[in-house]
């Protein structure tokens, strides 16, 4: 079962009581409050991958790609993801969606 952009946000809205999400240098990114990674930074994407069990993956662009195939996400999403979360563009669908995300993530 692939995951969509709407099952992706639900997952991540999930996440506040994990992490401690912040915006910082223009990126959003969340730093586990527990386990053994506890203290570590980690973009939404590999967020939801750890906070679902799906393993633990570094904030490197090969990383967030095998975070999405663990989570059954599309490459087209992990990439609107990876745009939105680094805040590439201003304009169309990443941008939409990295409202959504600080929406969700409340920062």
């Amino acid at each position: 079962m692939t995951m969509t952009e709407t099952r992706f946000l639900l997952a991540l809205s999930k996440t506040t009581g994990a992490y401690k999400w912040q915006v910082k240098d223009n990126k959003i990114s969340g730093v586990a409050k527990n386990g053994k990674t506890r203290g570590q930074s980690f973009d939404p994407l590999t967020a939801v991958c750890r906070s679902t069990g799906n393993g633990t993956y570094c904030n490197s662009s090969r990383g967030r790609k095998n975070a999405g195939k663990k989570l059954g996400v599309t490459t087209v999403l992990v990439k609107n993801v990876e745009d939105a979360t680094q805040a590439k563009s201003n304009r169309g669908n990443c941008q939409t969606l990295r409202g959504k995300m600080r929406q969700v993530l409340g920062v």
